[in-house]
Order: structure tokens, then sequence, then C-alpha cells
């Protein structure tokens, strides 16, 4: 009964419209479950390989598969008997009345009693088909949680290498401002300069020096984040990943170009369409509810009014019988049934429709803004080093007495925040990558089932 399911084929574009004429070349399947990888980074491999080991959410995910296989399991038992071993006494009357009234007798009996609901018009059947495609919904949100936690692990690990540059930068800065300070005063304890340089210098030293606690206490958060994703306690990560390391950079050379390709392989989309599925099959399931349930049951074992006796030869006995039951008045019970199973296969459509166009936006915007963040980058790292050329040049002209120190002040202020942002910007193309190769479903693995 009901309608057979199809597979959903959304209608894609053929090629994003962030990147229509760029040379990113299609990556394979093999290479988007190891995406990481191109970063070169030994130290985020080895927490990828502690996170799939330790993450609470990924043994979370384990634990729902092996619910939805025992909900299977226990679906596809019963298509078939049950068998049950009965043991029993009774007291009755007489059961004819008027043959011998006022007779009372004792009934005795052990065996096996079975019984066997007929699945003709495909009730269990369908049950089945919505357990198995419950089943494979759970490996896909398997398939999900580690798509997100590689992502979020990257992302994490990206952001505590920038802060720790950040910090080396802020603390080089400060070093240096620090030195202009001394030689400041030095100049203005001879004579050479005026008492409002010394006061610039110090308060551009000062606020150099009120951005390291801040940063610093980031820094602890996202760590805590990372051993957090890892499944490890607080401070198991310290000293693995207290040496300064440079921010991880992939060129991004390689992505699945296909929005067609893309579908398939994201892990949610398999299980928006999976759950449509369930859906469609529990709609038969419910139309099913009415036609007849037909049962056979069967009794094979002893049977005496004495006990004494009940396992001699004689006392064997067996029966068989068989029912139908014809639902007749149910008060529209069934027929509310019917239309919950199709408002629930209609919203699992919908869910399915909504959750393709929430990927194609995804993709979309992640491809856009790692292109355009990578512009960024390049512009930003061809300024810094003209800047920290100006810098060099200005404390020369300065010495030299052609400039006031105001223009060595401003020329290291300029130069320190376009080191920050450089730095922000390196982070942020890495970021914007990952959530790329997130979108395109990267670091799922096959489904655990």
């Amino acid at each position: 009964m009901g309608p057979d399911y199809h597979e959903a084929a959304p209608t894609v574009p053929d090629h994003w419209q962030a990147a229509p004429a760029t040379n990113l070349q299609p990556a394979t399947p093999e290479k988007l479950k190891t995406w990481w990888k191109n970063f070169g980074d030994t130290e985020l491999d080895h927490l990828m390989d502690q996170a799939l080991a330790g993450n609470l959410d990924i043994k979370i995910a384990l634990a729902r598969i092996d619910q939805a296989r025992a909900e299977r399991r226990g679906t596809r038992a019963e298509l078939f008997p049950t068998v049950n071993l009965t043991t029993g006494a009774q007291r009755q009357n007489n059961p004819f009345p008027g043959f011998a009234p006022d007779i009372k007798f004792n009934l005795f009996e052990v065996g096996f009693d079975a019984l066997w609901e007929i699945d003709l018009f495909g009730r269990q059947q369908r049950r089945l088909e919505a357990a198995s495609a419950d089943l494979e919904a759970a490996g896909e949100q398997y398939r999900q949680s580690l798509v997100i936690l590689f992502a979020e692990l990257s992302r994490t690990y990206i952001e505590f290498r920038s802060l720790q540059n950040q910090l080396r930068i802020t603390r080089s800065n400060l070093e240096s401002q620090q030195h202009t300070l001394a030689l400041t005063e030095k100049l203005f304890n001879e004579g050479v300069s005026a008492r409002h340089d010394v006061v610039r210098a110090r308060a551009q030293t000062e606020t150099t020096s009120s951005q390291i606690p801040a940063l610093e206490a980031n820094l602890i958060a996202t760590l805590r984040q990372l051993e957090v994703l890892a499944g490890r306690q607080p401070g198991a990560l310290a000293n693995i990943l207290s040496q300064p390391g440079i921010v991880p950079v992939a060129l991004g050379q390689e992505f699945l170009t296909s929005p067609a390709d893309t579908l398939r392989h994201r892990p949610d989309l398999r299980f928006a369409e999976r759950q449509l599925a369930a859906a469609t099959a529990l709609q038969g399931a419910a139309i099913a509810e009415l036609f007849p349930k037909i049962s056979l049951s069967a009794f094979l074992g002893l049977r005496n009014t004495d006990i004494e006796t009940l396992f001699k030869s004689a006392a064997f006995s067996y029966g068989t019988a068989a029912n139908l039951m014809q639902p007749l008045l149910n008060f529209g019970r069934i027929q509310a049934g019917i239309d919950l199973a199709e408002a629930n296969q209609k919203e699992a459509y919908l869910t399915y429709e909504k959750a393709v166009l929430d990927a194609l936006q995804e993709t979309e915007t992640a491809l856009t803004r790692y292109l355009k963040e990578e512009i960024r980058r390049q512009t930003l790292a061809r300024s810094v080093s003209d800047l920290q050329e100006s810098v060099r040049l200005s404390q020369l002209r300065y010495q030299e007495g052609v400039i006031s120190f105001l223009d060595v002040l401003d020329a290291q202020r300029v130069l320190y925040i376009a080191e920050m942002e450089l730095a922000r910007s390196q982070a942020s193309a890495s970021t914007h990558l990952i959530a790329v190769y997130k979108a395109l479903g990267g670091g799922a693995t096959a489904m655990p089932i």
C-alpha cells in the first residue's frame, strides 16, 4: 500500500556563481575526506586523530546509529512469528452446563504458543522500509558530525595560531616602541627633543601593552575549546601547543566545482533525503491500516485435568486458529493517521528542498568570501612590506633631523595596524577555505552501518 519512494533529483545550476571562470580544479572525493592535510600542519593532523577518537559528539552520533540499528531489528522481527513457552493452571465451571450442570474441573497445560500476523497488505514491510531509512539517516548524521568536527577543529586551531601570531606581533612592536621610548627619553635628558615626544612615545607604548592581556585571554579560551573538541581535559594540550606556530595556509586550488556533485556528497542533504524516504514509507503503513489484519495462531504441548498425568503421552495436545480483523468503526482514527502521514511526508519533502537551497547558498557564500579574502590578503602582504620600509626610512630621516618624531610614531602605528590586519586576514583566508570544504561535505567518511 502507499506510494513507492523514488530518490529526489533537485534542479541545480551547472556551475557556481561565485567562480564561473576560475581555473580551480575539481577535487576528488578521496581528497575531500582528508582536506585538512592540504595545510601541511602536523600538529593539526595530530589533533584530528585525537578528536576522532575522543570527541563526544562523534560518540553520541555512533550511539544514535546503535539505536536506529536496534529499532530496525525490532521492526524486522515483527514480520516473523512469535513463539512463547506457556504454562498455566485453571479452575473452570463445566463449559457445557446444559448437559452436566454444577461440574467444576481443573485444566493444566504446558507447551508452545505461536502467533503470526500475515503482512498481506505490507504494513510491516513499509515500517521496515522506514526503519531502514532511519538507520541510513543516522549514518548520515554521523558523517555530518565528522564534517562539523573537522571544520570546527581546524577553524579553532587556526584561530589559536592566529592569536599566537598577533601576540608575537604585538610584543615585537612593544619591544620596538620601548626601545624608541628609551631613545626619546635619552634625547630629552640631553636637551635634544621635547617632553611632548616622550609623552607621546610613552602613551603609544602603554596602548600597545594594554592589548596583550586581552589577546592572552582569547588565546587561553581558544585552547580550552580545542581541548573540548579533542575530548580532552583542560590543560591536556597546553604543552603540545605551547610553542608558537605559523598560521596554516592552503592554496585551495582544488574544489569540487560541480553543484550536483556537492549535493551528492553533503551528508546533511542525504540525511534530509533519507527522512523523506522514511516519511514516504510510513504513508503506506498508515494506508494499510484500512485493510484486514490476518493472523494465525497455534498451540503445541500438553493439557490435562490432572497434574499427575500431565506429562504422559495421552496429554499431548495441539490446536490451530486463523483470525481476520477488519476495522469497522474507529471514529476516523485511521483516516487521521493517513492524513498525519501525508502531512509528515509533505513536511519532509519541503525540508529537503530547503536543505538543497541552504546548501547552495552556503557554498556560494563560502566560495565568494574565500576568493575575495585571498585577494585582500595578498594586497595586505604587499602593504606590510612597503610599510616596513617606510618605518626604516622614517627612523633614518628622524635621526638626520629631517622629520619630527611624530612622523616616526605615526609610521610605526600604521605598520602595527597593517601587520595585525595581515595576521587576521591570513587566518580569515584559511577559515573561509575551511568553510568551503565544509560546504562541500569534506571530511565525511563511509557510514558505519
